[in-house]
């Protein structure tokens, strides 16, 4: 399955230096998650969202790079809990890989490299949740063996 992007595609934690192609992935996520007019990028400060996002020690934002280029991320959230015996649980969030480079197995990567961080934490269970519009990422979960278990809600604020 190697077209290119298995072969020479590093993943690596993000860099505040990330954050304009990390966001241009997430513009691919708008269909499915609208964002709010007045909210553009230009009005970010991206030193006070790296800031709060790299003070956080229970999240991990990794990008897949290849050729110099972000063609994917995924962020990563642990959990602290108090069932099943204290264990934590993870959260997968903003998992995107750009459309011209889906199929190559960079979105396949990435996840793996998500559910590596979770074990290493000692995590019962990893979650996510993917719009009911967004078919072809249901299709992506299920190859990689993941099964829907729940009913999401969201109550968007």
């Amino acid at each position: 399955m190697d077209n290119g992007i298995v072969s020479n595609l590093v993943i690596r934690p993000a860099v505040k230096t990330d954050i304009p192609a990390i966001l241009a992935l997430y513009r691919e996520l708008e269909d499915a998650y609208p964002v709010e007019t007045g909210t553009a990028d230009e009005e970010v400060n991206h030193d006070v969202l790296w800031r709060n996002v790299a003070a956080d020690s229970r999240q991990q934002i990794l990008v897949g790079e290849q050729n110099g280029r972000i063609v994917g991320t995924v962020t990563v959230i642990i959990v602290p809990n108090l069932g099943h015996r204290g264990s934590p649980w993870a959260a997968v969030e903003n998992v995107v890989v750009a459309r011209d480079c889906r199929g190559r197995g960079a979105g396949t990567a990435l996840m793996t490299a998500a559910g590596e961080i979770a074990r290493r934490h000692g995590c019962y269970k990893i979650v996510l949740s993917s719009n009911l519009s967004r078919r072809e990422a249901h299709d992506f979960y299920h190859r990689l063996g993941w099964r829907q278990t729940h009913a999401g809600f969201s109550l968007m604020l």
